[in-house]
């Protein structure tokens, strides 16, 4: 009779291990997933193959810019959001291609590709050591996106095992420009 309760009793326990392992466990892509560099504006985050340093946030309600040769303006039903930045390859070549948005609420806005030919754009261009790249990458986002947001940069859209730079923005941003020239702002 007692080796019947030492055999159930063996069974439960098993069980509730069991139960504790797959409830606790982290799951795949939490275990592959990003190694965050937490830093705020104005700091150089240093990660496996970048660096970045996120200097300025600007809005505005529409952007103007000339590309390939003549003037482009363009709007959004919500705000641009302006990071002025610096990027700099750091033991070899490197593309930096994933520079992500995410607001307070945990939604995600990747750089706007609407900007092609803008001058200073960031993440077009290969990063060499020792070369930083500073210049801008622009956001279209909604406007209850803008407080307490989080820039993300890494060198893929989706890092397994690699580090990505997790830059907070400020709390509170000045109220959006009617219109931001980036041919002006460039050099900034």
């Amino acid at each position: 009779m007692s080796g019947a309760f030492a055999k159930l009793g063996a069974l439960v326990l098993a069980a509730v291990l069991l139960v504790g392992m797959q409830r606790y466990t982290p799951g795949y892509a939490e275990i592959t997933g990003p190694i965050p560099l937490t830093g705020k504006i104005g700091e150089t985050l240093t990660g496996r193959t970048f660096s970045v340093r996120a200097d300025k946030v600007l809005l505005a309600e529409r952007l103007r810019f000339k590309a390939y040769g003549r003037e482009v303006e363009r709007d959004t039903g919500g705000v641009f959001a302006l990071v002025i930045a610096a990027l700099e390859a750091q033991p070899a070549s490197v593309n930096v291609g994933s520079a992500i948005w995410r607001s307070a609420q945990g939604a995600r806005f990747v750089a706007s590709p609407r900007f092609q030919g803008a001058p200073r754009l960031l993440g077009t261009d290969r990063l060499e050591p020792g070369l930083p790249q500073r210049g801008l990458v622009i956001f279209e986002i909604p406007r209850e996106s803008v407080a307490g947001a989080t820039l993300l940069v890494a060198a893929s859209r989706w890092p397994r095992l690699d580090t990505q730079a997790e830059i907070a923005l400020p709390a509170t941003l000045d109220t959006p420009a009617p219109l931001i020239d980036l041919s002006e702002l460039a050099y900034e």
